[in-house]
């Protein structure tokens, strides 16, 4: 798109615009950071090189909060007079990621700025518009401005990110508004179960020098499980008898309905007999895929040793 835009303010309130969350995923910091890191150097010859990053942002609504489970970065120019960006980029890869998860829709944009500045405007209308065409809604849905400063000037132990919602302003009295506000929105990490494995197994490569995380076998993995189980137990004993010890100690009443909801669930969720079996059914598929695993690695050894040999 190309037009010009004036705005006379825009404003970066410190209180939050409203009661609205942004839950973002791990693998939308994930691509954020990666498009960063490969944003184009120089796009025409003798064209200043973009030193930012911006894309769009996939996801879904829910009561009170904005789901943002994936992104895409896409090729834009904030140098010349006109800020521009590759829209026939923009709508193929929408379309090709609504095949793969159809009820993921566009929901807002990245940008790598640690400011807001005068070329967020036009970029938010057109954002604005493919929202608002996708969502099919008498009323446009919050469109979410989600920025990264990769300079991390306040805080190097976390990630420096933020999410925004433009809202109108105007003088009292004047049915127009006069400026454009970007009220910050809180921003939570969220991940699907799926995605927490993932990111659980990402975080054991933190402490190795080579930063290489090796994937554990069945058997492992169901040890592992059923000692972070024990551990847990162990826990909330520890918790409960001290809370009948120590009478100078105040019960919390919610985590007693909590623990009693736990234990209502793992009484009532199987019965006992049901439980075993399952536990032993599937700890002998575990022993037998590892025996065959086992057993077609020594076959592969042996085979290769045969044909070096001869």
């Amino acid at each position: 798109f190309n037009s010009r835009f004036t705005v006379p303010l825009i404003v970066q309130s410190i209180i939050m615009a409203s009661f609205l969350s942004v839950k973002v995923h791990p693998v939308v910091y994930l691509t954020i950071v990666d498009s960063y890191e490969r944003r184009a150097r120089q796009n025409k010859a003798g064209a200043p090189a973009n030193d930012k990053a911006l894309g769009t942002l996939m996801g879904f609504y829910e009561k009170g909060a904005v789901q943002v489970t994936n992104c895409f970065a896409i090729p834009f120019n904030e140098h010349s007079e006109e800020p521009e960006l590759d829209d026939s980029f923009n709508m193929a890869m929408v379309q090709m990621l609504k095949r793969a998860a159809p009820t993921e829709q566009p929901v807002g944009w990245f940008y790598t700025s640690s400011e807001l500045s005068n070329v967020c405007i036009p970029y938010h209308d057109y954002y604005n518009r493919i929202v608002a065409d996708f969502a099919n809604k008498k009323d446009v849905p919050p469109v979410i401005l989600l920025t990264l400063d990769t300079t991390f000037t306040e805080d190097k132990n976390r990630m420096p990110i933020r999410a925004f919602q433009r809202t109108k302003a105007g003088i009292p009295g004047n049915r127009e508004a006069h400026c454009a506000i970007f009220n910050p929105l809180r921003v939570e990490l969220d991940a699907f179960p799926a995605e927490f494995v993932a990111l659980k197994l990402i975080q054991k490569g933190m402490d190795d020098k080579s930063r290489e995380v090796h994937l554990e076998s069945g058997l492992e993995q169901l040890e592992q499980s059923t000692g972070e189980i024990v551990q847990w137990l162990e826990r909330i004993e520890k918790y409960v008898d001290e809370v009948l010890s120590r009478e100078e100690q105040p019960a919390d009443a919610t985590m007693g309905r909590t623990l009693m909801e736990i234990v209502n669930t793992a009484a009532t969720h199987m019965q006992t007999d049901k439980l075993d079996s399952l536990v032993k059914n599937s700890l002998r598929d575990y022993m037998m895929i590892s025996y065959l695993s086992q057993l077609t690695k020594t076959q592969l050894q042996l085979h290769d040793k045969l044909v070096a040999a001869t």
